[in-house]
């Protein structure tokens, strides 16, 4: 299971709500693709404190880790 607020406590360099979009991505990408891995799954347990996080924050990072995931997918 990956956290959202793990993932924001682990990247001090990210400070807006797009590079974090960014990060978000990236750490799907880099997830083993394992048929028995444990939960590789997103949660979001804190919301973002930026300025520049909008409204509809879930349904963006949701979209940025599925996008993650299809291109590991696809770089294999």
């Amino acid at each position: 299971m990956i956290l959202l607020s793990d993932l924001v406590a682990n990247n001090p360099k990210v400070q807006d709500f797009w590079s974090l979009e960014r990060c978000v991505s990236e750490t799907a990408r880099r997830i083993p693709q394992n048929p028995d891995s444990v939960d590789a799954s997103m949660h979001f347990d804190v919301e973002p404190e930026y300025r520049s996080t909008p409204r509809k924050w879930q349904i963006i990072l949701t979209a940025a880790y599925e996008r993650g995931l299809r291109a590991r997918n696809l770089s294999q």
